[in-house]
């Protein structure tokens, strides 16, 4: 067996045992197919997920929902700020997918209901899928 081939087995292992903890399936069960049949699902959802979120973010940025939900989606409500590091908001997800950097930037995409619809439908999860 050659490095590559080494290396790649490696991956899959623990690719699989990622899958078996993510999905609760103990190491003594040996039905490798059904894990995967069942973490494909998951890609899947996530996929979805991917999509009506960046979705629904496109809607509120146009301005369709209200001036409200902007003012959430921008982050503009005055709070005190928790200890630690700052936790990741909605928005960061929807800069991250939509491959903008910075709010500005991911609003100028989104008044473009057309591309918008085009970029949503085009998505990928990290994995290619």
């Amino acid at each position: 067996m050659d490095l590559f081939q080494d290396v790649q087995k490696k991956i899959q292992t623990l690719k699989m045992l990622c899958y078996r903890r993510l999905l609760k399936v103990p190491w003594t069960e040996k039905y490798n197919i059904k894990i995967i049949q069942m973490a494909d699902v998951g890609e899947r959802l996530l996929q979805q997920l991917m999509k009506r979120k960046l979705g629904y973010a496109g809607h509120i940025m146009r301005g369709s929902s209200g001036p409200l939900l902007q003012l959430f989606l921008q982050g503009k409500i005055e709070s005190k700020g928790r200890q630690g590091r700052p936790r990741r908001n909605w928005m960061n997800d929807v800069k991250e997918w939509s491959e903008s950097t910075s709010y500005e930037d991911t609003k100028r995409k989104a008044k473009s209901r057309d591309e918008w619809r085009d970029m949503v439908a085009n998505l990928q999860t990290e994995d290619g899928t």
